[in-house]
């Protein structure tokens, strides 16, 4: 079975330097992304970039000259 990687909390954090109950909270409320296997959420680091770059995107964004 080959496919993205999935990461835990700790790692994402580690990644998205946010704590790890953060990402547990709003995966919790279903407002970022994430897989649950069983008693496990696991994030895709894709989807979650993705997610990132267009629903948390706020004020005005640059343009390139």
């Amino acid at each position: 079975m080959s496919g993205p990687r999935l990461l835990d909390a700790v790692a994402l954090g580690e990644q998205l330097d946010v704590p790890k109950t953060w990402l547990l909270a709003e995966a919790r409320a279903d407002r970022i992304p994430h897989v649950r296997l069983g008693r496990y959420v696991r994030f895709d680091p894709e989807e979650v970039a993705a997610w990132l770059h267009t629903s948390r995107r706020r004020g005005p964004l640059s343009k390139a000259t």
